[in-house]
């Protein structure tokens, strides 16, 4: 597999960018589809792998931007308008600080919970070399989950509707000759 790769041209890597760039998106359903296109073998897994983990990557990057050029002041003039004490605040920051590594590494194997708190490490000023290995942990183990799942559930798919549609053909045959007995017996009664 690996020749196959060192020897393509770059036309060829274009699906795994584009893959990639779905991921920036939308990642379990990104790598659902990818594990999906390698089972069918338009893609190859590796390369999918990669090209999910590093979409996903990028977008957490990106949520983690959003929390630290934002300004927490302002999140708490907000909170205190909906009656959260600014002692509450401070204390869920300390929190934020001291559990940042594990809340990533937890929240990444989980839907919806890393974005908001990608964003509250930011807003906490969490510095990156402490959670980042956590995060890239979590995400491969994530990816390589939802990776396996599409890759194993199209192979499912494809061997059942091969029976299903065999099924589906017999009882469309049933109805088609019951249909034709049934008018062919409608027909001698009327004398038509």
């Amino acid at each position: 597999m690996l020749a196959n790769l060192l020897t393509t041209t770059s036309l060829s890597f274009l699906p795994y960018l584009f893959l990639g760039l779905f991921a920036l998106v939308e990642g379990p359903t990104a790598a659902l589809l990818g594990g999906a296109a390698a089972s069918g073998g338009l893609l190859h897994l590796l390369p999918v792998y990669i090209s999910v983990v590093m979409g996903n990557l990028i977008a957490d990057v990106g949520w983690y931007s959003v929390g630290r050029f934002n300004n927490i002041d302002t999140l708490s003039k907000f909170l205190q308008r909906v009656k959260i004490s600014s002692q509450r605040i401070a204390q869920l920051e300390q929190d934020i600080h001291k559990n940042a590594p594990k809340l990533l590494f937890f929240a990444k194997l989980t839907v919806g919970f890393p974005i908001p708190i990608l964003i509250a490490t930011g807003m906490s000023r969490v510095r990156g070399y402490r959670w980042i290995i956590y995060l890239i942990l979590g995400e491969l183990i994530k990816s390589a989950g939802l990776v396996g799942v599409g890759f194993l559930y199209s192979n499912t798919i494809k061997k059942t509707s091969s029976g299903v549609q065999e099924i589906l053909w017999a009882i469309t045959a049933i109805f088609a000759i019951s249909g034709f007995i049934w008018f062919k017996r409608r027909k001698n009664k009327s004398g038509i």
